[in-house]
């Protein structure tokens, strides 16, 4: 890895007084050298990619047989792609493969990596509804997933270095912004970022964020549609005028629902508002079409993205519903090839020369349901921005019935004792800072919904009093 990239990856990791320090000297470097060569290489290919049909698909076959030749080195794929005998892969060899479920994920961690643990970061998720997942990427993929958020972001306007106003994103890096007593936000000069913590969306809060979104100059707000929404809500009840500096929304995270569009447009004026799609595992990512709201293309140079059918045969007709399937090109020492989001969507267009290889589909229907506890303050907040990576619990769920306070209700590992896992809710309750009590409850077993899908948050309060931006069905059972 080039020096600049990691330095700049340390950075990122490194200690608030070390950022303090360095941020400043990073902040001033032009943007094309902060970022390092890795990134400007990257840019460079995701540019031509648009452009040039013939140099797309060149480019996805190196990358698929670079992704090949690792897969074949790991236990679990090496029987899977020797019965095909392919040498040298195409996309349309990978349809010969099974859909890659989490549940074999789970199972075969270890089988399926092609570089050693040391080497890469371990990355775990609470997955569906509360099921955990664990799974690996190699080390230095930030700086190659940042080029193309930043090129997908330029359909908004966005150009590099400008400011960003988080709500969601890196938030937990604020020291004490979690606590009641604690500054809630902070600026962070190396990446141009004022980060605010979604914790505290309650109107003195968000009155003192809109004003540090002006006071920074802030060029676009970028986070969690959800928490996003909320702060728009509020915008417009108190007649916010938006600074002459802010140029825009961008969504991250969660699908966005109609409502919360239409709450940020009220909010924050006629500006753009840009929906991006991607996934902690890093096999696929999208943004929207320009002019076409909830229509998104998906970049081949990062995953080959697939709509796929119940048996995972590929969905071709306009208008029908599939999952989405990707095989990840920009992490390599965990190939994960046809790999199930969990995701829905709607066929639009194939990928072909006539697009530059680029998947098409529309209403992009999330596996996780926006769900919300409610803090002491009476600020709404999604449960997986505090919810901590563990190997204790299998299966998890929230019960809220008063303002300030859940049950964490747990499915223990196999072999996990209370006293193992009581660690998991102390942790909870010093990231929220009192915000939110949590005691700990273990169970043989959580119930489904009558539509047989498990709950993040089973909760019992009228999430319609809390909160401008909450639906009739955020929380409810489904």
């Amino acid at each position: 890895m080039p020096i600049l990239d990691q330095l700049r990856t340390h950075y990122l990791h490194s200690p608030k007084w070390i950022q303090s320090t360095g941020g400043r000297l990073l902040g001033a470097l032009p943007p094309g050298l902060r970022y390092g060569r890795t990134f400007r290489e990257q840019l460079a290919d995701i540019e031509r990619s648009e452009l040039d049909a013939a140099f797309t698909e060149r480019e996805v076959r190196r990358r698929l047989d670079t992704l090949w030749s690792h897969a074949l080195t790991t236990a679990y794929y090496r029987p899977l792609l020797g019965e095909l005998g392919v040498d040298r892969p195409t996309p349309d060899d990978l349809s010969k493969l099974p859909v890659l479920k989490k549940e074999v994920v789970r199972r075969r961690v270890d089988d399926m990596l092609a570089t050693p643990k040391s080497r890469m970061d371990e990355v775990m998720t609470a997955g569906t509804s509360g099921v955990a997942l664990s799974f690996y990427l190699d080390k230095d993929r930030s700086v190659r997933e940042w080029a193309f958020l930043t090129h997908l972001w330029r359909r908004s306007g966005y150009r590099l270095g400008d400011r960003l106003a988080v709500l969601g994103y890196r938030w937990n890096a604020l020291r004490g912004g979690s606590h009641a007593s604690g500054a809630p936000w902070a600026w962070e000069p190396g990446t141009r970022e004022l980060r605010l913590s979604p914790l505290r969306l309650v109107p003195p809060i968000m009155d003192r964020y809109l004003d540090l979104i002006g006071r920074y100059k802030a060029a676009f707000i970028y986070g969690y549609p959800s928490s996003i929404s909320i702060l728009a809500a509020h915008a417009q009840n108190v007649g916010w005028t938006p600074p002459d500096s802010l140029k825009g929304v961008l969504l991250m995270s969660e699908s966005i629902r109609p409502f919360q569009r239409v709450a940020i447009r009220e909010g924050f004026g006629p500006m753009p508002v840009f929906a991006g799609y991607g996934l902690s595992e890093k096999v696929a990512i999208a943004g929207e079409v320009p002019g076409s709201p909830d229509e998104y293309e998906f970049e081949p140079l990062y995953g080959w993205a697939e709509l796929v059918d119940a048996v995972g045969e590929p969905v071709t007709t306009p208008g029908r519903q599939g999952t989405l399937v990707g095989t990840g090109l920009v992490s390599m020492g965990m190939p994960l090839i046809r790999y199930d989001t969990g995701d829905l969507a709607t066929f639009v267009e194939a990928p072909s020369a006539a697009n530059r290889w680029r998947l098409r589909v529309k209403d992009i229907v999330g596996h996780w349901r926006q769900e919300f506890l409610v803090t002491r303050e009476g600020a709404l907040f999604s449960p997986t921005a505090v919810y901590p990576a563990n190997r204790t619990v299998k299966e998890f769920t929230f019960v809220q019935d008063k303002p300030g306070f859940a049950t964490l209700r747990v499915v223990p590992q196999s072999g996990a004792s209370r006293e193992e896992i009581q660690p998991l809710a102390d942790r909870i309750n010093w990231f929220t800072g009192g915000l939110i009590v949590v005691d700990l409850e273990v169970v043989d077993e959580l119930p489904l919904t009558p539509r047989g899908k498990r709950l993040l948050v089973e909760q019992h309060l009228d999430l319609s009093a809390f909160g401008s931006a909450a639906d009739d069905e955020a929380g409810a059972p489904s």
